[in-house]
């Protein structure tokens, strides 16, 4: 069976001009040594060196089908969600980033997806931006950051976002960004990526669990990346909370563990063992694929690395396929 990656990144090769001087330090553009390949500045610093794969759909199809991916789900370079702007300037750049995503599906619809970004800073902004990523952008939902502004996503007021995106069907995937825990500590950035993404998520997904989220809209899709980061090891510490607290004073009906299983989280943990465990034991059939394309540390070889765990065929068949039709809510033709 081929794969449908859901995690999988895209950054415009081109972007709007910084609206004024004030944010032109922050603000992202390409310096480029050819259409193929450049530097993605913020300011005039560099952030990450870029190829064509992170804007041009031809090139992306031909590592797809290098690797058996039959489609994928695009989403936004994570810094590009523009949290630090104004709203007003960060729809700009949400603009820019989605209008990308919607090129690249309508160029092939057979082959991708997309979830966009909204300017969740302001949450009724984002919440009006909602429809504009079903209905102009015809995108299949929405990228999170793991923290808004060292904001916990579980914070009450997101609930209004959470109930539209309910409302219109559109899935959510969250994103490690900024590591909240990282900043406290003034980490470097090269253990952040590797360290503290997954203990955001993990706190992201805790946040969510532990304020009732789902239980207040229970049709919510909503998926963490990198497994989740590290809340499938304290699963069972969190239920322990739950037992002795009286359900964390009465805001979770239900053990985390069983939260949990509501929710979605992709693969890219790069451990065969504790993917096998997120398959079986914490979301067993919540569980789908994800590489961190294009990216360095992305998942190498997914087709062979998932057909070699130690997984019965069913379990595969979730992971590589299934599990990320459940998520978009979406019956997607295999080619």
């Amino acid at each position: 069976m081929p794969i449908i990656d859901v995690h999988c990144h895209v950054s415009p090769f081109e972007y709007p001009p910084a609206p004024s001087d004030d944010v032109a330090g922050r603000w992202p553009c390409m310096a480029c040594e050819s259409r193929a390949s450049g530097t993605l500045m913020l300011g005039d610093k560099p952030f990450r060196p870029l190829d064509n794969r992170s804007w041009d759909a031809e090139r992306r199809l031909e590592d797809m089908d290098r690797d058996d991916v039959a489609v994928q789900v695009l989403s936004p370079m994570p810094e590009l969600l523009s949290y630090w702007h104004s709203p007003a300037d960060a729809v700009l750049l949400c603009d820019a980033v989605n209008g990308q995503i919607a090129e690249m599906i309508a160029a092939h619809p057979g082959r991708f997806r997309g979830l966009g970004a909204v300017p969740l800073q302001d949450p009724a902004a984002a919440t009006r931006y909602l429809t504009r990523i079903k209905d102009e952008f015809g995108l299949s939902g929405v990228e999170l950051g793991s923290n808004i502004n060292g904001k916990m996503l579980g914070d009450p007021s997101f609930e209004a976002f959470y109930a539209e995106a309910e409302a219109l069907g559109l899935s959510i995937f969250v994103h490690a960004l900024h590591p909240v825990a990282a900043k406290a500590a003034a980490m470097p950035p090269v253990d952040t990526a590797f360290v503290y993404f997954p203990i955001d998520v993990a706190m992201a997904a805790a946040s969510i669990a532990m304020n009732g989220i789902l239980d207040r809209f229970p049709r919510l899709r909503i998926a963490f990346s990198h497994g989740g980061g590290a809340i499938g090891s304290i699963a069972g510490r969190m239920d322990t909370g739950w037992k002795v607290t009286d359900g964390y004073g009465g805001r979770m009906g239900e053990a985390p563990s069983a939260t949990l299983r509501k929710m979605f989280f992709d693969s890219n943990v790069l451990d065969p063992d504790y993917l096998c465990y997120l398959v079986r034991n914490v979301a067993p059939g919540r569980i789908f694929a994800g590489t961190d394309y294009p990216y360095p540390i992305m998942q190498q070889e997914p087709a062979s690395f998932i057909s070699n765990l130690s997984l019965s065929d069913a379990e595969i068949k979730s992971l590589n396929w299934h599990a990320a039709e459940s998520f978009l809510n979406e019956r997607i033709a295999q080619s």
